[in-house]
């Protein structure tokens, strides 16, 4: 990839003089902010002067219809979004109106039943019931048919959305939008949540104002200001969720927003930390977005989203451990659902490779989960930079979604072929859309055909904000960028490259072993150490190089040492050429005794076999040249990690089915190793040994352990990320149990499937680079 390094910018002589750090006058420079003022207020958000709420249009309009409506307790209802952004928006808006006293509930949409939106059919229901208000969130911009629903059953309705804005507005009788602001508004970039708080201001503030009697309790034991502030918890993770751009308001409320979050008062929050072992006190913006609001995105994907707003809202702490446990075991799903997605539509391709030789690449499978196939199509778009659409069978239609490259408009491609379909829509990068089976092959070569103009963009640059040396990468260079977080869209992680230097070691890290811990060196032999995450499939640069990286805090586990993460390199040579690893499938064969006479064979099993060198754990196994794969394996992230690792030159296929796949033989055999390690090591499990010898996948044994304690058989003395240390138990079981034992069930399905599927893959599709 090419770098663009920036000229070195005019810096105002008073910005540099106020920094008294050339490096940070520059850097806020390059992020258009020239004057002290902008700089004071950028850094530090007691110097940022909010907007006021009344500047969103209709937003007294929603005061004044809200008033009333909490005084006289009528029924109000909430509709919210399945994303982390509608989750936490909803949460948001029943809590303030909870502390104010109002008769309250919510409804979220599920993903798969619904669909996106506040749909007539589905509010119809609600209605019956006598709600008298409708506040949507993050949702209902361009609801003009339930709008017209709801004002004939006699109800109101306050909209708050920001997406972008229909050619006609729904005649609710409040429409709060901050698309509807000119585009420098302070305002203007504020995701879902940060409507629904500026709206939970509004209400607030006039409440303090007006002095109502029945609100003099509320706002004399718990103060306007703290009502706010224990909200803005909530607008954090909604922003971040939602890549909203760091702009204005929408910054300063990520701030301030942060800050609370760090304080984990919310019982929620906390118990997604711990089953993510984070430390709450230390949490930034980029725990939001690689941990915290993935497992909350996994439940609008995979099961109710109205759990998350459940566990958001929350005062009971066993709860909120059994919903954050149901999350952490749902994203694992989701990984493994993309992951089997992803390599079915490969294989499909190395079947038919006419296939990829069109404009776009339009797939179609019964057995595709439609809460991930977005996340599978962006997979497939980056690695054939041309847009992708995958479909699944739903009901006698194929249903699906799209995503697409730079400079390739798939919703105005879609939009051509309307003719052929039942219902589409979206933007330029995705979209979704549904269309009778039969005309799949005539959609495909319009689609082909739209595009053939369509010219993607080559892979972007990567920009270098300032060259440091190896012996700079230290915690002075450190607290000058932290003092531009929190990061994020509108306000780019700060890259630095360092030239000229080489590998030194390597060793892998993580739970799959996906990830790389490098230390790097320059000419003189000044060195440091590395991330590079996801990079198990990808060789190990060799000679020197040029290395971009950005500069953190490693607040894992307590820690406050500096971290370096890998983004980019630069070669300054040729990379090597490599022999292929041979692949020998035995898949439907018999002829598997010779592989036992091999000493240099390593099997991966979940049984013991006589005479043999059987896998145990990743991390601690020695190069082999030849892995055999005895059993079929868990996931394709699984395979991935256990082939890097090895770093086997022959690999042999068996792939026999596996007992372990029931959650009754599963447990039976899990049960006895937990047993014998109470026995012999003090109910030290590591998760890591045992997933491998039972062919499983960590949060697999991390879920069954959870469940188990949910029972109330064990007790969990020590968790960390590859470790628990438990006891025996005898205590009865908790509210919501049952709810694990389902996840568990299905991630063994899920397994069982991916299993079924490698038995009878393609080769190019399981090993690509093969």
């Amino acid at each position: 990839m090419k770098w663009h390094i920036p000229p070195e910018p005019n810096i105002p002589p008073d910005l540099r003089a106020w920094a008294q750090n050339d490096l940070l006058a520059r850097l806020l420079v390059q992020r258009g902010i020239r004057t002290v003022d902008a700089a004071r207020a950028f850094i530090n958000p007691d110097e940022y002067r909010p907007a006021s709420p009344l500047a969103l249009p209709d937003m007294t309009l929603a005061v004044q219809i809200l008033h009333p409506a909490i005084d006289q307790k009528l029924p109000i209802l909430v509709w919210g979004d399945f994303d982390v952004d509608g989750q936490t928006s909803t949460a948001l808006l029943v809590a303030v109106l909870r502390r104010l006293g109002a008769d309250v509930r919510f409804h979220v949409p599920h993903r798969l039943t619904e669909g996106h939106g506040i749909r007539p059919e589905n509010l119809a229901a609600e209605l019956r019931t006598g709600v008298k208000l409708i506040i949507t969130c993050d949702t209902g911009i361009d609801a003009h048919d339930a709008v017209a629903a709801a004002h004939a059953a006699g109800a109101q309705i306050i909209i708050t959305d920001h997406h972008d804005l229909p050619e006609t507005l729904p005649p609710a009788d409040a429409v709060i939008n901050p698309k509807r602001l000119p585009a420098d508004h302070p305002l203007r970039e504020l995701p879902g949540v940060g409507v629904a708080f500026k709206l939970a201001e509004a209400v607030v503030q006039h409440f303090k104002m007006q002095n109502a009697k029945c609100k003099m309790q509320t706002l004399e034991t718990e103060s306007p200001e703290r009502i706010l502030d224990s909200l803005l918890d909530l607008v954090a993770l909604g922003i971040v969720a939602d890549v909203a751009v760091q702009t204005g308001d929408t910054r300063y409320l990520l701030q301030r927003g942060l800050a609370m979050l760090r304080r984990a008062e919310r019982l929620g929050v906390r118990a997604l930390c711990e089953i993510a072992n984070l430390q709450p006190e230390t949490l930034t913006a980029e725990h939001i977005g690689f941990w915290l609001a993935p497992r909350l995105n996994a439940l609008g994907r995979l099961g109710d989203a109205a759990q998350g707003v459940a566990l958001l809202l929350t005062d009971d702490w066993g709860k909120a451990r059994i919903l954050a446990a149901q999350l952490d075991a749902l994203n694992e799903r989701r990984k493994m659902l993309v992951d089997r997605t992803t390599v079915q539509a490969l294989s499909l391709l190395a079947g038919n490779p006419r296939l990829a030789a069109y404009h776009a690449i339009v797939l179609a499978a019964k057995d595709w989960h439609p809460g991930v196939l977005g996340l599978a199509c962006t997979r497939l778009a980056e690695q054939y930079r041309k847009p992708v659409i995958l479909l699944t069978h739903d009901d006698g239609m194929l249903r699906g979604s799209a995503r697409s490259v730079p400079g390739c408009d798939i919703h105005r491609a879609i939009k051509t072929q309307a003719a052929l379909l039942d219902t589409f829509g979206g933007h330029p990068m995705a979209a979704g859309l549904a269309l009778k089976p039969s005309r799949l092959d005539e959609f495909r070569q319009g689609l082909s055909d739209a595009l053939a103009a369509c010219a993607a963009q080559p892979a972007a640059e990567t920009t270098i904000d300032a060259l440091v040396t190896v012996p700079e990468l230290n915690e002075s260079l450190l607290a000058t960028i932290e003092q531009l977080a929190p990061f994020g869209a509108g306000n780019p992680p700060v890259r630095l490259g360092v030239p000229d230097v080489r590998v030194a070691r390597a060793t892998f890290i993580g739970r799959a072993r996906a990830h790389r811990r490098l230390t790097i060196a320059d000419e003189t032999g000044h060195t440091a150490r590395v991330l590079w995450w996801n990079s198990a499939e990808t060789p190990v640069p060799e000679g020197t190089f040029d290395l971009a990286l950005t500069i953190a805090r490693d607040t894992f586990r307590g820690g406050d040492a500096v971290q370096l993460v890998w983004q980019d390199m630069r070669r300054r040579t040729p990379p090597p050429v490599r022999p292929k690893r041979e692949i020998v499938d035995l898949r439907q064969s018999d002829a598997v005794q010779e592989l036992f006479s091999d000493p240099e064979a390593l099997f991966w099993s979940g049984e013991n076999l006589p005479g043999v060198t059987r896998l145990t754990r990743p991390a601690h196994q020695l190069p082999a040249k030849t892995l055999v794969i005895w059993h079929a394996p868990p996931g394709h992230g699984s395979l991935q990690a256990v082939l890097t690792e090895s770093q086997a030159e022959r690999v042999v296929l068996v792939a026999r089915p596996t007992p372990l796949d029931t959650a009754a033989t599963f447990m039976r055999h899990l049960m006895g190793m937990i047993k014998f390690a109470l026995a012999h090591h003090g109910g030290r499990l590591a998760l890591a040994d045992i997933a491998t010898a039972m062919v499983h996948r960590d949060a697999t044994v991390r879920l069954a352990v959870d469940w188990l304690v949910a029972q109330g058989k064990l007790r969990i003395i020590v968790r960390t990320d590859e470790t628990l240390v438990v006891r025996a138990d005898d205590s009865p079981p908790v509210a919501n149990a049952a709810m694990l034992e389902n996840t568990l069930r299905e991630l063994l399905a899920e397994t069982a499937a991916y299993r079924q599927f490698f038995q009878r893959a393609q080769l190019t599709a399981l090993f690509p680079d093969s």
